[in-house]
């Protein structure tokens, strides 16, 4: 069976819709920084995110380390630890990153470098806001290199029967997440699903508040492991058959919305821009990773060259060389 669908192909390839996904690259205008403390750990960290030049992708930079070394945001730097995307690149890492990636791709940051002192993310209010408005507010600026793109041209499942991730082409040339919660018997939550289709307003609206969560039960544990120890139920959302403990819910369904919160962060260790439609069932960051590996094989890579001669990103893009020229 082929990799490739030529309708689908054709379809999309060709449709006005699609050709708006094309794109210039972009950084931030100034360097932003945001401080707190990592969740595992109780460390204090501070995050200083800088302006990178085109084609630099995401990368951590472990300041408090000797060298100072650098850890790209790709699937392929992935380590696999529980409840978590950690990154890692010989002997140095950095833990609870998905949030904080989450953020920069809904913002179509592409390149940047993220100083950080310490081996773990602060996780701040659980949610992917506080690094969102950082980030906006430094400002956002377009770079003379166009953002590769990888359309989904025929459908796929990752994972087993209990776990899965659907992938399926978009012929409206859409970035879609689709998230179907099924918590297990004893789980203090009901079924949710949410769909959402990826822009930066959409994102910072329904998406970017949404909170980490937990069973009272699970948090326990964690405590009697001694782990999260500076952790309270206003950081993170400690689920009960009575609803949240000592908080309350920002939405209908933040639990499945910050489940899509994730995937939007870990379906970003690529350096490109999805076209398809991600849906998945009881899935974690480990089916993630797994399925962006899968799609880096199995789907197309839409480059320069598909970009018809003379159109306005190239014009663009070729009027800010002569600029730096």
């Amino acid at each position: 069976m082929s990799l490739f669908d030529s309708t689908i192909c054709a379809t999309v390839l060709f449709s006005d819709s699609f050709r708006r996904h094309f794109r210039l690259q972009n950084t931030i205008a100034e360097p932003v920084s945001i401080a707190g403390f990592g969740f595992w750990t109780g460390e204090d960290a501070k995050v200083e995110f800088r302006p990178a030049k085109p084609h630099n992708g995401i990368v951590f930079v472990r300041t408090d380390l000797e060298g100072s070394p650098r850890i790209p945001a790709l699937v392929s730097f992935r380590e696999e630890k529980p409840r978590q995307t950690s990154l890692s690149s010989g002997s140095a890492r950095v833990d609870m990153t998905e949030h904080l990636l989450s953020a920069l791709k809904a913002l179509q940051i592409d390149n940047c470098e993220i100083r950080i002192n310490k081996p773990e993310v602060p996780g701040l209010d659980g949610s992917a806001m506080p690094f969102f408005r950082a980030l906006k507010s430094a400002g956002i600026v377009p770079q003379p290199a166009i953002r590769l793109i990888r359309l989904v041209t025929r459908a796929f499942r990752v994972g087993n029967a209990k776990q899965y991730i659907n992938v399926l082409p978009s012929r409206s040339g859409d970035n879609r997440y689709v998230f179907s919660l099924i918590p297990d018997e004893n789980y203090p939550l009901k079924p949710e699903q949410f769909a959402f289709d990826l822009s930066t307003d959409a994102y910072e609206k329904e998406i970017c508040a949404s909170r980490t969560f937990l069973a009272k039960y699970e948090a326990d544990y964690l405590l009697q492991q001694g782990l999260c120890k500076r952790v309270t139920p206003q950081n993170v959302l400690v689920l009960t058959p009575d609803g949240p403990l000592e908080n309350a819910y920002r939405f209908e369904n933040e639990c499945s919305r910050h489940k899509v919160l994730d995937m939007v962060g870990d379906f970003s260790l690529c350096n490109c821009d999805w076209v398809g439609t991600f849906e998945s069932s009881r899935g974690g960051h480990a089916l993630n990773a797994e399925c962006v590996k899968q799609l880096m094989e199995n789907t197309l890579l839409i480059d320069e060259s598909f970009i018809p001669p003379k159109s306005e990103i190239l014009l663009q893009k070729e009027e800010m060389l002569k600029k730096v020229a």
